[in-house]
């Protein structure tokens, strides 16, 4: 009877681990259940794109106070006198996924002109870019502007394989060096960088409207690696 007792004792307590297990088993058929996924891209309009939570072309950096962490603002001037401002949110959680964002500003020239008078501290940049501070002000007036672009960059590991599942098969490739292609995705304003080597993917989202530009800026930093890579030679 002892036997018999312990017996049932083991049993039960075995049932109760499996159904534990059950609940917290990992279901990959969960992941449709989420909302803000980021192959789950609805293109509301040429001048917005809805995608994880963030609706670009109309979200402002204001809304997503609060959802995401704050994130660290700065003003970049490329060589060539190009300005722009990106919103940088490190380990930002939009479940289930974890990573960091990278958010760009739509700023007409006069806002860029403000800004630029409202730099601050000044830091150059390993690719001869340099990259300013903001004051209290200027960093009010971005946060009132919308975001028209966003670069995702997964914390976990993603490969071409899992790319190709979620995304499907990419319209074509721009090859930048030797360690980076972006796959393209022009009906959705998707250009995802698959590195050949060590690195993490990278997916830049846009509206339909500024494909063309995005496109020809991935061009041109290819053109700049290459002419460097020659002058190098």
């Amino acid at each position: 009877m002892r036997f018999r007792g312990w017996l049932w004792a083991v049993l039960g307590t075995v049932g109760v681990l499996v159904l534990v297990g059950v609940f917290l088993m990992p279901d990959r058929t969960q992941m449709q259940q989420f909302d803000n996924l980021p192959w789950q891209i609805d293109v509301v309009a040429q001048d917005r794109t809805r995608v994880l939570g963030i609706e670009l072309g109309r979200t402002t950096l204001r809304d997503l106070a609060g959802p995401l962490p704050v994130p660290d603002i700065r003003l970049f001037v490329e060589p060539d006198g190009t300005r722009s401002v990106e919103a940088f949110y490190s380990n930002a959680r939009i479940p289930p996924f974890e990573a960091n964002l990278v958010l760009l500003p739509g700023l007409d020239q006069a806002e860029m002109d403000f800004l630029w008078e409202e730099r601050t501290s000044d830091r150059p940049m390993p690719s001869g870019a340099r990259r300013y501070g903001l004051s209290d002000d200027a960093l009010r007036a971005v946060g009132d502007a919308p975001v028209m672009e966003m670069s995702y960059i997964p914390r976990a590991r993603w490969d071409a394989d899992l790319v190709r599942e979620r995304f499907g098969e990419p319209a074509g490739h721009l090859r930048i060096g030797d360690d980076q292609t972006y796959w393209l995705y022009p009906e959705q304003g998707v250009a995802i960088m698959i590195p050949t080597g060590r690195g993490r993917v990278l997916m830049h989202f846009v509206t339909l409207e500024r494909w063309d530009e995005v496109v020809e800026r991935l061009e041109q930093a290819g053109q700049r690696l290459l002419d460097g890579l020659q002058g190098q030679g």
